[in-house]
């Protein structure tokens, strides 16, 4: 039922590259992510060793362009790309995801001698992932009220506070870091940095114990007196908050996609499931109301990948886009999250048992209604646009 193997059914001009793509990665990520999936989420164990053979594939620098050393993929690509990690390991879908972000930065703002210093590296997986670190302890949704802070002294930036919740934040070699430049100007004195790993000052937090998506790594970052190169300032001071903001929208679709891939596999688990599990002498598919959970979650599915395939193809025309990137974003984390219970469900007891795959998706995809922007956010923003289109 994935639109990667069958999509004539959505009727959506995904394109043959597209598919291509996709599908290379879908039969990558089943040999090589999803073996170790359930022995990563048990341990927590980052997936290192992966790290070349998604560079290898270009999946670590998805949304930088060819020119400047990636892989140039439009977002229809990446929506379908993520989706066929995340189908294998929601961790692992996140990592590349979170480079992703941090790359798109630099590929959208930095100088060319930067993205020559930082981007090919990364790119062919010479120093492992990158990290964006944006919320902090005290704020997630209200990133504008950040509180680590970037004063100048000499031709130097010294960076003062700490980040939460970053993915790949133990072991990446570099973190795309926002902080406060001028503390009187709200989100217009914000500046976004490149911290490299072992720079003096800079320190790595515990690693989080998490319900789900185990194996992404994810840590806080301490900053006592950073010292960085004024060389390491991302393009101009005080227009960090926007490149964030820019690159989060095109992240919106993928995190779409990731929580579509965690759906698809999910359903295709359900599904498989009642048509073999017998009860009350007829196998769990053949009674009503099995088959009414499979067609309303099959329904509300193609809704789903409808709109984020709307939204993907609205950034690839460059449009902005905002209000349906987060249409897309709110309502595939949800539809997924529903997903995934009801396919619980027609599990019965063993779907409550770490024994099978739709317990660790379960897990996997409660968090996807928070990160990247939660679930409020995006109807805040859906909310403005509907407000701005009315208001007078």
């Amino acid at each position: 039922m994935h639109p990667i193997d069958h999509p004539e059914r959505l009727a959506f001009d995904i394109g043959e590259d597209a598919l291509q793509i996709a599908q290379t990665v879908r039969d990558f990520a089943r040999e090589r992510i999803a073996p170790g999936a359930a022995e990563r989420d048990r341990t927590s164990e980052f997936p290192m060793e992966l790290i070349p053979e998604l560079a290898e594939m270009g999946l670590l620098t998805m949304k930088v362009s060819a020119d400047d050393g990636g892989s140039g993929l439009d977002n229809t690509t990446y929506l379908l790309t993520m989706s066929a990690i995340s189908a294998a390991c929601a961790s692992t879908a996140v990592i590349c995801a979170s480079s992703n972000l941090a790359m798109s930065v630099l590929g959208r703002n930095a100088s060319a001698e930067q993205k020559e210093r930082w981007i090919p590296p990364y790119a062919r997986g010479e120093l492992g992932p990158s990290s964006f670190a944006l919320s902090e302890p005290h704020c997630g949704s209200d990133a504008a009220a950040l509180r680590t802070s970037a004063r100048r002294d000499g031709d130097d930036w010294v960076l003062d506070g700490g980040k939460m919740w970053i993915t790949s934040g133990a072991v990446a070699g570099l973190h795309v870091v926002f902080a406060r430049t001028d503390p009187d100007a709200g989100s217009r004195g914000i500046s976004c940095f490149v911290v490299e790993k072992g720079a003096p000052g800079f320190t790595i937090g515990r690693e989080e114990d998490k319900m789900g998506q185990r194996a992404s790594g994810t840590v806080a970052l301490h900053f006592e007196g950073c010292r960085v190169s004024d060389a390491n300032l991302v393009g101009k001071v005080g227009e960090g908050y926007r490149y964030a903001l820019a690159t989060l929208a095109g992240g919106r679709v993928g995190i779409a996609g990731l929580c579509l891939g965690i759906a698809e596999r999910a359903f295709e688990l359900g599904a498989r499931y009642a048509a073999e599990r017998k009860a009350f002498g007829q196998t769990v598919m053949d009674f009503q109301n099995s088959r009414f959970v499979l067609a309303d979650t099959r329904t509300e599915l193609d809704a789903a990948w409808l709109l984020a395939l709307r939204a993907a193809k609205l950034l690839d025309q460059g449009k902005e886009a905002a209000a349906e990137t987060s249409m897309a974003k709110v309502f595939a984390t949800e539809v997924a999250d529903r997903t995934v219970d009801r396919m619980l469900q027609l599990h019965g007891g063993y779907g409550y048992s770490k024994e099978y795959e739709i317990e660790r998706l379960y897990r996997d995809n409660r968090v996807t209604r928070i990160y990247e922007g939660s679930s409020e956010i995006q109807r805040l923003v859906i909310g403005r646009q509907i407000a701005a289109t009315y208001a007078g």
